[in-house]
């Protein structure tokens, strides 16, 4: 690929990255293999592994860790000389993260979002937010290739905070290209992943499983207003095809790769598969300067 392909030019001047989102409906469809192979491909990218819950960029992408940083949120805590056990903060909480029973308070800190509404509705100032630790940030280099993880530490439920932290950074990187490796699914941490991204890639498999979570993907982007594009992961093992679909929904294929033994051998490697099949190599290439920078499909 074109040294430097993919950097934008902002109203102030600026270069800015063009970021683009791999994304799936459900995992196991070859996300990871598809965002590692463009990283791969790219001579400078930032690689961004938004799955804060299971993150394995790096798996594929092994650049040293040279940095890394603790990521927290805010959570209330109570001063017991000031509260009346009121309930109003109990009350405001949208999430029930706070009980108020026979005058005592209690956080129920798996639930806490972090918002800060209990700490303003408080009548008598008695509650203050201090920041918790939550997960971890790194970021690695290898050459002119970075990768930035987020990691959620072990026994917490909700991986958001994570990462909004780790995808923040994409549209401040100096790289002219940005490459987010999202987590499954069409849920919060999906649309968390995918918010700062011009243009999304879905990639799906031809099976009913793959099918039903494209079109509750392609639901949730939709609302959001991203320019999408679906890639069909082994597209010759079975009969559902997705143009139906993506037709109705006015999203473009802009790839097909069907099964191949190299890949599979090179993904249990730890080797992006761009880097052993031609196929993928083409098709990734021409997807990148024919569809996610020109905006228009394969």
């Amino acid at each position: 690929m074109d040294r430097g392909a993919g950097a934008i030019t902002a109203r102030d001047g600026r270069r800015s990255p063009f970021i683009l989102a791999v994304a799936s409906g459900k995992g196991g469809t070859g996300k990871t293999a598809v965002a590692s192979s463009l990283a791969a491909l790219l001579p400078e990218v930032l690689a961004v592994d938004g799955d804060g819950d299971a993150p394995n960029l790096h798996l594929l992408l092994p650049f040293p860790f040279r940095e890394s940083a603790l990521i927290t949120r805010p959570r209330p805590v109570v001063d017991p000389n000031r509260c009346d056990g009121c309930g109003a903060c109990a009350r405001a909480c949208r999430f029930g993260a706070l009980l108020t029973l026979g005058g005592s308070w209690r956080l129920l800190g798996d639930l806490c979002h972090g918002c800060g509404l209990c700490v303003r509705v408080c009548p008598r100032g008695a509650l203050r937010e201090e920041e918790y630790p939550v997960g971890e940030r790194r970021r690695g280099e290898e050459g002119d290739r970075e990768i930035l993880e987020g990691r959620l530490f072990p026994g917490l439920p909700n991986p958001v905070p994570v990462i909004e932290d780790t995808v923040a950074a994409a549209p401040s990187s100096t790289k002219p290209a940005v490459i987010i490796d999202c987590p499954p699914g069409s849920s919060c941490p999906f649309v968390t992943s995918v918010r700062p991204a011009h243009a999304v890639l879905l990639v799906t498999e031809p099976t009913p499983f793959g099918l039903a979570d494209l079109e509750l993907a392609l639901g949730a982007l939709k609302d959001m207003g991203k320019r999408v594009g679906v890639l069909v992961n082994r597209c010759d093992v079975a009969s559902f095809a997705p143009e139906e679909l993506c037709a109705r929904e006015g999203v473009p294929v802009v790839g097909r790769l069907p099964f191949s033994r190299a890949v599979a051998e090179s993904y249990a490697e730890g080797v992006p598969p761009a880097l052993r099949d031609h196929l993928w190599r083409e098709t990734l290439t021409h997807l990148w300067h024919h569809w996610a920078l020109k905006g228009g499909p394969a």
